[in-house]
């Protein structure tokens, strides 16, 4: 696989929040709401024959600047050309990221931060349809801008347990570390219920050290290990890395931070076994 070209500094923005959940059948197109809650419905749905995952996967993970900078498609293209899941953040849905690659994919999209021509928030692409997603929006009370986080089902071939996916923008600078618990917690009760697999990735915004035992504390409690990267060339901010992806009920084959100019952070591949 190519390697684009260097990455830029990162920036850090000012966020914090307030939780929602809703629940939705994901499609290949845009996805409509209901109130039925997420716990109560993963799991649930009728597995349709030919849809599951099977195999190695290779997924994705990166925060893609909203697409905002040169280059970016054909980054993309080379990047998630070939991969069964792909972990957007700050995802454009004007940039239409699936047309940049060549492979069709579904589309499961968590709304976060909008203007009046651009709607941005967390996207995950994958090759089969999922059974289920639920998102879950954070509010900035400064800026009253949202972060979205998007949570995945997956029917496994030869398994009765499923994959849960968790597609997560953290929230960045706020008056301590209340508002990143309180997000984090509201993945608690799937987590928690959940037998099967599990990939949490995103741009968890750990830039300083209390920050990172946050998220180390939460992903211990549910049995999430990190995936190392070697060399680390993830990027990072006060020295410790922003982006991050955790796994249960798999095992990291492969693992590799790739740098880019198209966005102001590097992209994460990882080859993962299920257990």
């Amino acid at each position: 696989m190519r390697s684009p070209p260097t990455a830029r500094t990162p920036r850090l923005q000012i966020l914090s929040l307030a939780l929602l959940c809703s629940f939705t059948f994901a499609t290949p197109a845009s996805l409509g709401q209901a109130s039925q809650p997420c716990s109560d419905v993963l799991g649930q749905v009728r597995i349709t024959q030919g849809e599951e995952l099977s195999g190695d996967l290779e997924i994705l993970s990166w925060n893609i600047q909203k697409a905002s900078n040169d280059g970016w498609a054909q980054d993309l293209a080379v990047l998630a050309g070939d991969v069964n899941l792909a972990f957007i953040q700050e995802a454009s849905v004007q940039a239409g990221l699936s047309k940049a690659i060549k492979n069709p994919l579904y589309q499961t999209f968590a709304a976060g931060y909008a203007t009046s021509s651009q709607q941005t928030g967390v996207m995950t692409l994958s090759t089969t349809s999922p059974s289920g997603e639920c998102s879950f929006t954070s509010w900035e009370p400064w800026l009253g801008t949202p972060k979205a986080t998007s949570v995945t089902e997956f029917p496994l071939a030869g398994r009765e347990d499923r994959l849960l996916t968790i597609n997560l923008h953290a929230v960045n600078f706020a008056l301590g570390l209340k508002e990143l618990r309180q997000q984090l917690r509201a993945l608690a009760e799937l987590l928690g219920q959940h037998q099967g697999p599990v990939i949490l990735a995103g741009d968890l915004n750990t830039w300083s050290g209390q920050r990172q035992t946050v998220v180390d504390n939460f992903t211990n409690e549910f049995g999430l290990g990190a995936i190392a990267f070697t060399p680390d060339l993830r990027t990072k901010v006060f020295g410790r890395a922003l982006d991050h992806i955790y796994i249960r009920g798999l095992q990291a084959q492969s693992a590799q931070a790739i740098p880019v100019s198209s966005s102001d952070h590097n992209p994460l591949r990882v080859r993962l076994a299920f257990n």
